[in-house]
Formats: structure tokens, C-alpha cells, sequence
């Protein structure tokens, strides 16, 4: 067999629970889970879209990528993205994409071929018979990227999945993508490698109150217009909004990870894994060079000796949150399967225990801060998130006022500003 076909599905806001928990039904994609690797414990880089993407693409976190939020930053030209890597192996490249991922942001380079899509009010999965139908005459090998929005906030999908399912629509959203996607898979060459991920998580709304409360919140603010009048109210009121972007809590950072394919074992892996790991991961199954020419060394490591049965020696993921709701400010972190520290921007430092020293049956727990009684624990997290600082290149827009113009703009048709 020759190189295989590349799919990298990233669902948008898909959280790991929503694939690996039981509440919702989505038999096509654990259909892959099953055949493939189905890693449980895949922790994304960022909490939202353009930087989680430029650290998937790159395989470097963002002070080495220069991604940190939405708007104003372009992706460092000193890195080979996915897309070069697989074009100067002589692969035919296609990015589908929808949301924040503009040229603009460099995010989309190495792509011989780009679609961009817009995102909101437009029927559910309008871009499929497309998608579908042009997939036969692509040429091998092939590497798309397909980036899919309708699990993003506000939650929409057709009326037989709202009817089954609640928690705000999200998991009606999560329901109706999967049974969708049937036709897209179907459509696949037996020689592709499929990857299957959300670029962050997502908070909703859990019990009946809050979901109502927040409903209402969305409905005030829309119809007094309160943007217009009170600003300050409104962005108070936004606050109160549920979603991504503004933590780096386990709803939020933890993303379902699937690769399945030629040469895939089907297995679990249980071993915390990174959004950068997913890069040389690929590049090793498909036997292509990962530098893409460049010198920058890459901060993922390659997977496959846990798809081998081996273990992957630990080593904590770092972590941003850069969202709107910031408001400038930025917060960092780092995580072991055991611990998570978080560093806000003039605010205190904050420890977490995420399991009960291997004790067993209890979840993470993110409400009581264990800062000041484990410093050596603290301290050995801040020192690697000072080591993954220390590698920060040069940070900046690079974009001329022309494109920061359009950014702008479409985050503001996205609802984001």
C-alpha cells in the first residue's frame, strides 16, 4: 500500500465526555474509537479556536507559535504548519474550514486548496453534499482538514434530536453531528487515516435552573439590546454566558482523541496525551518528514509506542486560556494526570488535585486550592511552564491594517466582540 489518505476532523467545542461518556448516542464516530487508538485523556492546548488550531498544526505551544487570542497575532513563519509538511511529501492538501480560521492568521498556509465557510445562519451541515461528492476526485495522496462548527455555541440541530436530548442543546448538537457525518465517513477511500478531535472543550448548562437562567440571560440581552445602551451591563450579562475561552477547567481543556486507520492497532490509551502530540503522531504513521524543512524543533512527541502497547513516559501539558471574556488578560497552565496549576493574570496562583493519589472513584477536583500545602508539586509545575516560556519567539500581528480590518470584522459577525 502507498501513503495513505489523511482526514483530520475537528469537531468544534467537542468535550471528551460528549464521545467517551454514555449519555450521548454517537455510534459512527465510536465506531472509530473502537477500530483505531481512542486516547481518553487528550488535553488541548488552548480553550479557543485560533490558537488551539496553531498548536495542532505546529506541534509547538503558544509562546513558541505566536498564536495567543483571536485577534492580532499571525503564526510564526520559523514553523513548518501540518499542511507544508504533507505538501513537500508530495501530498494534495485541502483545508474546509469555517469560524476564526482565516488566512489572515497564517493558520491556513501550506494548503494548495482552501474553503473557507461561514459559520452561522446556515443550515445544518450545508456543506456536506459538497464535501462528499468532491472527495472521489481528490488526488492520493490526500490531507484535509475538515473543521465543523455545528457543536459550537448557539447550539443548533434538526428538530427530532432536540426533542431527545437537552442540556441546553449541546448534546442534541453533539447527536445530530454524529448521525450526520455517516455519509462524509462513508464516503472515505479504505486507505485513510481518520483523526477525530474537538480544537477545546465546552461548558454548559447543568442543572434545570441554570439552564433556564442562562436562556433567559441570552433572551434579556437580545431583546433590550442592552449592547446599545449599557455596555457594562451587557458585558456583565455576557459573563454570565456558559462556553469556552475564558478557563482552563477539565470541561473546557479535555477534547476527545481518535486516530484510526491503515496501520492503527485498535487500543485505548489511558497515558495523558497533547493537541501537539498529534503532528509527529501523524508524520511517523505515514512515514513523512516532520521538520518541513525548518529548524525550529517541534515540542510534540510522537504516540505510537502507546498504540504499540507501550507506555509514554509522563510529561505535563501546558495550557491558555486567552478568551474574550479575559478581556486581555491570559491565563496559564500546566497538568499532569494528577495535578493542575493555574497562573492568572494578577490574581493567585491556583493548585488542583485531579485524582485521589491512585486511590481510585473520585473526579477531579477544582474548587479547593492546595497552592500553599503542596509547593514542591507547585513548584515543579511552575518550572516547567517557565521552560515552555523561555521558548517564546516573537510575538506580534504581522497582519497589515487591511487584515487586522478583517479579523476584526468576522469575530464581530461571529459574535465574539
Amino acid at each position: 500500500m502507498g501513503s495513505p489518505n489523511v482526514l483530520f476532523l475537528a469537531v468544534d467545542s467537542l468535550r471528551a465526555d460528549a464521545i467517551f461518556g454514555d449519555r450521548i448516542p454517537t455510534p459512527n464516530i465510536d465506531a472509530y474509537a473502537r477500530d483505531g487508538a481512542a486516547f481518553t485523556q487528550c488535553i488541548a492546548t488552548a480553550t479557543t479556536t485560533t490558537p488551539s488550531f496553531s498548536s495542532m498544526l505546529t506541534g509547538c505551544y503558544p509562546p513558541k507559535h505566536g498564536v495567543r487570542g483571536l485577534q492580532g497575532y499571525t503564526l510564526s513563519p520559523a514553523l513548518a504548519t501540518m499542511a507544508e509538511v504533507f505538501s513537500g511529501a508530495g501530498y494534495h492538501t485541502v483545508a474546509e474550514v469555517t469560524g476564526p480560521l482565516l488566512a489572515e492568521t497564517g493558520i491556513l498556509r501550506g494548503f494548495e486548496e482552501t474553503r473557507h465557510r461561514q459559520a452561522y445562519r446556515v443550515p445544518f451541515f450545508n456543506w456536506r453534499e459538497a464535501i462528499t461528492a468532491r472527495l472521489p476526485a481528490l488526488p492520493s495522496p490526500w490531507f484535509l482538514l475538515l473543521h465543523i462548527w455545528e457543536v459550537h455555541r448557539p447550539y443548533r440541530a434538526p428538530p427530532k434530536f432536540t426533542k431527545r436530548y437537552d442540556r441546553g442543546g449541546y448534546e442534541a448538537a453533539v447527536a445530530a453531528t454524529d448521525e450526520w457525518l455517516r455519509p462524509v465517513f462513508e464516503a472515505l477511500p479504505d486507505d485513510t487515516i481518520v483523526v477525530i478531535t474537538g480544537d477545546h472543550g465546552e461548558e454548559f448548562p447543568g442543572s434545570r435552573l441554570e439552564r433556564t437562567a442562562n436562556r433567559s440571560i441570552r433572551v434579556a440581552r437580545r431583546q433590550l439590546k442592552t449592547s446599545r445602551w449599557a455596555p457594562g451591563l451587557d458585558k456583565r450579562l455576557g459573563g454570565q454566558a456558559l462556553g469556552h475561552g475564558y478557563d482552563l477547567n477539565e470541561p473546557q481543556v479535555r477534547v476527545p482523541l481518535i486516530i484510526s486507520g491503515p496501520g492503527v492497532p485498535a487500543c485505548s490509551v489511558t497515558d495523558q496525551v497533547r493537541h501537539i502530540d498529534v503532528l509527529p503522531t501523524l508524520t511517523d504513521l505515514c512515514g513523512v518528514d516532520g521538520t518541513g524543512g525548518r529548524g525550529t524543533a517541534i515540542d510534540g512527541r510522537s504516540l505510537r509506542a502507546a498504540l504499540e502497547g507501550g507506555s509514554l513516559p509522563p510529561e505535563p501539558a501546558y495550557m491558555e486560556a486567552v478568551g474574550v471574556k479575559l478581556e486581555g488578560e491570559r491565563i496559564i497552565g500546566a497538568r499532569t494526570p494528577s495535578w493542575k496549576l493555574l497562573k492568572r493574570s494578577g490574581g493567585r496562583n491556583a493548585l488542583y488535585r485531579l485524582d485521589d493519589g491512585g486511590k481510585g472513584g473520585r473526579e477531579a477536583d477544582e474548587k479547593h486550592n492546595l497552592y500553599s500545602s503542596h509547593p514542591g508539586v507547585a513548584g515543579e509545575l511552575e518550572a516547567y511552564i517557565d521552560a515552555i516560556a523561555a521558548t517564546e519567539g516573537v510575538a506580534g500581528s504581522g497582519m497589515t491594517d487591511e487584515e487586522e480590518a478583517v479579523v476584526e470584522q468576522h469575530l464581530r459577525d461571529l459574535g465574539y466582540l
